[in-house]
């Protein structure tokens, strides 16, 4: 498979959640506009009970026992509980990233960490929903779930983003810091 990076999104800094992903130019909906693969290694191998590490910020838990990266600009979106992509597992180790809605040039570009773009289901950190740059709608936020610590998530949260392998979080999230991003 070949896999080329896209000139259709960057990451910048986003006014209230540190760093972001924002198109460059206009994305259809329905569009796929990143691939990235997925580095999967062993939780045991990077020691998740350590939650502070940089790398800790980006992992997500995939499978039992088992984190991961993704590479590209995949570790990097922000969340939203009114997101305008979402991502979904495809050839083992790839993650594409799809419109769900016409995306503006400009506009930052968030996914749902739970995995459903629909679902309001709690994430470990305070949502900060902030409206596309430039728009007036008002901040909201949503309170986080108090996860347990030091136990990996269940097995059936496939296609779900989560910071790490802990019980309040979910397959595939990227951790992130109380304001859902970490610079």
């Amino acid at each position: 498979m070949i896999i080329r990076q896209t000139s259709l999104i960057e990451v910048r800094k986003s006014r209230t959640k540190g760093r972001g992903v924002f198109a460059t130019a206009f994305i259809a909906e329905g569009t796929v506009f990143e691939q990235a693969p997925v580095l999967v290694m062993p939780a045991k191998e990077v020691n998740v009970e350590i939650e502070d590490t940089v790398l800790s910020h980006y992992m997500f838990a995939w499978g039992k026992s088992t984190v991961a990266v993704a590479l590209g600009f995949g570790s990097l979106y922000n969340h939203s509980y009114t997101p305008n992509a979402c991502y979904e597992d495809v050839s083992g180790q790839m993650k594409n990233y799809i419109a769900i809605r016409d995306i503006q040039a400009g506009e930052e570009v968030t996914i749902n960490y739970n995995g459903d773009a629909n679902s309001t289901d709690p994430v470990w950190f305070d949502v900060i929903e902030s409206p596309a740059e430039g728009s007036p709608a008002s901040l909201k936020t949503k309170p986080a779930a108090a996860p347990e610590k030091g136990s990996l998530p269940k097995p059936d949260t496939a296609g779900k983003k989560t910071r790490k392998p802990t019980p309040g979080a979910t397959k595939n999230a990227p951790k992130r810091n109380s304001k859902s991003k970490t610079s």
